[in-house]
């Protein structure tokens, strides 16, 4: 519905528009996959470990997307609250356009490790996931994972929220409150969808370094880690599913038949107020500025 919204109905686009039909589509193409992975949970893996190493990589390339989508829009948006006037020439000269790109290729690239580490359909293991050996590469590429995947990002948009949430509370425009709880609920449902899968992660990589040194604690961190694979991973795609209704939905008002998107009108209604304060300000400086002279 959000992309349908953007692209059909929507005839001025904001980059911040822009941005959530990226996030929406990387959010469609993770939960597109959604029905092979309950067929398979459901009876087997049937459909080949070609599929399979497809399938995982493009989950893990539009996952990567999905977050660093959220972690541009922090940023874009605290740009645009903080430096209307800067945003707009970043707008002018195509920058939120090459920031599209590069969270592509990046994310692309960085699912390039799935491409090499998978497992799947075997008659003693009917499923599609990724290998669990303990190698060194798999403990350097997890923990990149979860630095470059998690850490960054929620850092990220912890500080842009947070600053972003300080200015808008100093703005008198009406529904402020409920834009507020937006950037709060935006931060919330990332670490909550994404946390677990990188304590995950942590596991697998503190039982690969204690495997020598404690035995039975390696082993049982391993064991707690396949117990929590599929409920960590399920929590993490439901992330695709809030997205939208974070970003698309959950502003101050929604207009009749979707014509203008909800967050959209709550940006500009930010740039519009930052501009009429900066406007008055340098019509007070010329004003000065011409008393002094006289």
């Amino acid at each position: 519905m959000v992309i349908w919204i953007i692209l059909c109905t929507m005839k001025q686009r904001f980059p911040t528009v822009i941005l959530i039909l990226n996030l929406a589509v990387a959010d469609f193409s993770v939960l597109i996959t959604l029905p092979f992975w309950i067929y398979s949970y459901g009876d087997r893996w049937v459909f080949g470990a070609s599929f399979c190493t497809a399938l995982l990589y493009l989950v893990h390339s539009t996952m990567f997307a999905s977050v660093f989508f959220i972690m541009v829009m922090s940023i874009e948006r605290l740009v645009a609250v903080l430096y209307p006037f800067t945003a707009q020439k970043c707008w002018r000269h195509g920058l939120v356009s090459n920031a599209i790109i590069m969270v592509w290729a990046i994310s692309f690239l960085l699912a390039v490790p799935v491409l090499t580490e998978h497992k799947a359909a075997q008659a003693e293991t009917p499923h599609c996931s990724q290998l669990q050996d303990s190698s060194q590469q798999q403990e350097g590429l997890l923990l990149f994972e979860t630095l470059v995947g998690f850490a960054i990002p929620f850092l990220t948009l912890s500080v842009c929220n947070a600053l972003v949430a300080k200015r808008i509370d100093r703005m008198t425009f009406q529904g402020k409150s409920k834009s507020v709880s937006v950037t709060i609920r935006v931060t919330v449902a990332f670490a909550v969808c994404w946390l677990p899968y990188h304590i995950r992660n942590l596991f697998i990589i503190s039982s690969a370094l204690s495997k020598s040194s404690s035995p039975e604690a390696s082993k049982m961190l391993l064991q707690l880690a396949e117990k929590i694979e599929n409920l960590v991973g399920a929590l993490a795609v439901s992330n695709s599913c809030i997205n939208p209704i974070l970003y698309a939905f959950a502003a101050r008002r929604i207009q009749n038949n979707f014509m203008i998107s909800g967050i959209a009108k709550l940006f500009q209604q930010l740039h519009n107020s930052s501009a009429n304060k900066y406007a008055k300000e340098s019509t007070s400086r010329r004003a000065n500025s011409q008393q002094s002279r006289c």
